[in-house]
């Protein structure tokens, strides 16, 4: 890790000095491509909701097992409205990616525990590649999530923490996975960063096989906390590196990724298009935008200096599902169609996954339930 954390920090001070500048910025005409190669313009609807107007769902994650496809989901208990107890994570499968069968829980609510009412995943080591595999790998004969974990009751409330969790059993089918008794990373750790002081939120793990930050594992996270100049509250993304799955150091030049002036840049979600890298994410409340919550992506060479797409969003609110927020991307290019899964949130605040693709695929018959 020394020999690691020494090389990451050459590359921060080599950034660092030319913050406000990208020294490796992406063609325009290269940011031009990857829109069209990504962009899904036909909304086919809600794929997953809640059946009753208590529970939330969010933050999809899918992968490939087999010959089916796996969405580990995020579902708030909502239960006194944002009063409510926390998230839990769910596990749905599908033959197609556009119809899909809910499976379980696979990671729970406890008691006493410091992650006893938060406990939201995503999964760890997915293949990257765009087009690729998209099947999940294993480190050590088990598979990993990452999880925003907490103890305080209620909609992302009190300090939010990283938490682990693990299986060796079958990925395929709703089981309670394993968790340690203390967080991985936490914003009261002693090296926590200025962006992340006040909460933790997604986190996401991918194997980097060329060691391109020094280390075999890297973690894009969204953080909130205050400028120390402007002392601007605003969430931002950042790296950690970790070479065990259980270490993690922070990357020196955090936030990699972010606005100011108390924007929201969150939900990186990281696949690799030749050597270009494409991070799609969503924004919310930017003060250029006419809605509240959006997805688009950046791009870069190195995974530290981002280029911003200043085209069109990949998704806007402007159904009746989604008019509120249209949110938190998870992308899969699969035999020639894209499919761009989002959290949509309608002015209700009824909350379900949904799917937008690069063709027409038909309508889904999926609604939310009506208003109480």
């Amino acid at each position: 890790m020394r020999r690691m954390m020494s090389f990451v920090v050459l590359i921060s001070l080599i950034f660092t000095a030319t913050a406000k500048t990208n020294p490796n910025p992406v063609p325009e005409q290269v940011m031009e491509e990857v829109y069209h190669k990504v962009k899904t313009p036909h909304k086919y609807g809600l794929v997953l909701a809640p059946g009753d107007n208590f529970h939330k769902m969010d933050c999809p994650t899918v992968y490939r097992k087999g010959k089916k496809w796996y969405m580990t989901y995020l579902v708030y208990d909502g239960k006194g409205g944002r009063d409510g107890r926390g998230y839990e994570t769910w596990l749905a499968e599908s033959n197609d990616l556009l119809n899909w069968k809910t499976l379980g829980r696979i990671l729970s609510f406890q008691e006493n525990t410091w992650d006893s009412n938060q406990r939201g995943g995503y999964m760890a080591l997915q293949d990257m590649e765009w087009g690729g595999s998209y099947k999940i790998g294993k480190y050590r004969g088990k598979n990993w999530i990452t999880y925003i974990g907490g103890n305080s009751p209620g909609y992302e409330l009190g300090t939010l923490q990283i938490g682990l969790a693990y299986t060796e059993r079958d990925i395929s089918t709703a089981h309670e996975w394993k968790t340690f008794p203390q967080p991985l990373m936490s914003p009261k750790d002693e090296d926590a960063q200025w962006f992340e002081t006040i909460t933790q939120y997604k986190s996401l793990v991918y194997r980097d096989k060329k060691k391109s930050l020094g280390a075999r594992f890297m973690m894009f996270y969204n953080a909130a906390g205050y400028h120390p100049q402007t002392n601007v509250k605003a969430e931002r993304i950042g790296i950690a590196l970790s070479n065990d799955m259980l270490h993690w150091e922070r990357y020196p030049g955090n936030p990699v990724f972010g606005n100011e002036d108390g924007m929201i840049t969150g939900d990186a979600h990281i696949q690799k298009m030749g050597d270009l890298y494409v991070m799609f994410y969503f924004g919310a409340f930017w003060k250029d935008r006419p809605y509240k919550a959006f997805n688009t992506f950046a791009c870069s060479y190195d995974l530290i200096n981002w280029t911003e797409w200043q085209g069109p969003d990949l998704i806007i609110p402007s159904e009746d599902y989604d008019d509120l927020f249209a949110h938190k991307s998870f992308l899969i290019e699969y035999q020639g169609t894209v499919y761009h899964f989002y959290c949509a949130v309608n002015k209700d605040e009824q909350r379900g996954i949904a799917v937008a693709t690069s063709r027409p695929v038909g309508r889904s018959d999926i609604h939310f339930p009506e208003p109480e």
